[in-house]
């Protein structure tokens, strides 16, 4: 059975989408740890098959990570531990640049953006990519994420439409011998309550682990 750690909190509705997350992915065969502290970051992270990130942790928030727990993280997945990050997760540490290269990028505090919350339509650009699995284009109430830091050498599978530009949401790379999936999706309870949202999470963490 996998061990996941499920990392949470932050200015986002964590009291509702984490509790979805969590339960999915034990109803799908992993035994996961949920930490709002993430002190775990600091200690032996080797009894993990993959961190989840379903959080953005920042010094406005009095919730950024220590020194010890970024070198934890870096660490883990450098040497080969997976890293599945969701939503605005890679917008946390907005002052340490190896979140935006471990990520492969994200939302950058005070600077993306995107339309109202509401419903979009959700594309594939390669459905062949094993993040891609079992998931056809699909309507979502969610975010749409513009602006992104996008990494160099990231695999992007999955894109919004915003004024007829290509928006990536999801995508692989690698840091180091890790792997690490990014699914911008998942703001609200109901996003991550979706079908196609929890076949991208599972899929994610199977690519990782």
């Amino acid at each position: 059975m996998p061990k996941l750690l499920l990392i949470t909190g932050g200015s986002h509705p964590y009291d509702e989408t984490t509790p979805v997350m969590n339960e999915f992915l034990a109803e799908a065969g992993h035994d996961v740890d949920v930490s709002e502290s993430a002190a775990e970051l600091e200690g032996d992270l080797s009894g993990y098959d993959a961190i989840v990130l379903n959080t953005l942790r920042q010094p406005a928030t009095e919730n950024d990570l220590s020194e010890a727990q970024r070198d934890g993280l870096m660490g883990y997945v450098w040497t080969g531990g997976g890293l599945v990050s969701v939503h605005i997760s890679a917008a946390s540490c907005p002052d340490w640049p190896e979140m935006k290269k471990m990520t492969g990028g994200g939302w950058i505090l005070g600077e993306s953006w995107h339309p109202p919350f509401g419903w979009f339509q959700v594309h594939l650009s390669n459905n062949a990519h094993p993040l891609a699995k079992d998931i056809s284009p699909f309507w979502t109430y969610d975010e749409c994420y513009c602006g992104l830091d996008i990494q160099p050498d990231i695999d992007v599978f999955m894109y919004g439409v915003v004024e007829d530009e290509l928006k990536p949401l999801g995508w692989s790379c690698k840091y180091g011998e890790g792997d690490v999936a990014n699914i911008a999706l998942g703001h609200a309870g109901s996003s991550q309550q979706h079908p196609e949202f929890q076949q991208l999470i599972l899929n994610s963490v199977d690519y990782v682990v």
